[in-house]
């Protein structure tokens, strides 16, 4: 793939996305933080950096990216 086309394709975020339940985890800390864990899809777990977590009625969490 031509290097400009690989540029646009690393500019491009989604605003949001869905993860089910088991596919997540949190960790409140003695100070009241909370740090989310999300399940990648190699199975490894990976911390949670800058989005916002939304809780949904159904077990699922929605992270949406903050620009």
């Amino acid at each position: 793939m031509p290097r400009t086309r690989m540029k646009d394709r690393r500019n491009a975020r989604v605003d949001r996305a869905t993860v089910q339940l088991g596919d997540y985890g949190r960790l409140v800390r003695p100070d009241g933080t909370t740090k989310w864990w999300v399940r990648a899809s190699n199975g490894a777990w990976a911390a949670l950096g800058h989005e916002r977590v939304s809780e949904n009625d159904d077990g699922t969490i929605t992270l949406l990216y903050l620009q």
